[in-house]
């Protein structure tokens, strides 16, 4: 006696196998911008500027981290007792967005010293509320200082194109 397969686990595995095949060929569809991109000069001289300030993005990289961890933890430390408090909370409604670790403490500082502010996850507290509010203007500083440095670079990278340019009679 012969036993038959499960037709529908068959048909569930090649559909899977279809949509990772599909993907793949998105993938390839998307990498054929970086074709146009060496075509476009705009796209080459912001490439350039980039590569130019790869030390200013390295330090720009580590400063965020430094701040998002003392964020973090200062911020874990400053709701921390709140949560404590709520541990007679009953539902799990009561607790969201709290900040019920370092790691939630950590992702709170990204989006605070980013300047995203998704909203996720909030101080409960007055004082970590206007500890939140320091944070974001730290973000605000820690991001604007390296980010004229490559709008300069930038600068500096597009006015020696244009000159080039002008140099050898294209317009």
């Amino acid at each position: 006696m012969k036993v038959k397969k499960n037709s529908a686990v068959e048909d569930g595995q090649s559909r899977q196998s279809s949509i990772v095949l599909l993907r793949i060929c998105r993938i390839f569809r998307v990498l054929r911008v970086f074709k146009f991109a060496r075509r476009s000069e705009n796209l080459l001289i912001l490439l350039k500027a980039v590569g130019n300030t790869y030390r200013e993005l390295i330090l720009l990289s580590g400063v965020v981290s430094l701040a998002v961890i003392s964020f973090g933890s200062v911020m874990y430390t400053i709701d921390s007792f709140t949560l404590k408090e709520c541990t007679e909370c009953s539902s799990e409604t009561d607790k969201k967005g709290k900040i019920d670790s370092i790691l939630t403490a950590c992702w709170w500082a990204v989006i605070t010293v980013t300047t995203v502010g998704y909203g996720d996850i909030v101080p409960s507290t007055t004082i970590g509320k206007c500890f939140g509010s320091i944070a974001v203007f730290c973000g605000l500083i820690i991001i604007a200082l390296p980010a004229t440095i490559i709008v300069t670079r930038f600068s500096e990278e597009y006015e020696k194109s244009k000159m080039a340019n002008d140099g050898s009679g294209i317009k």
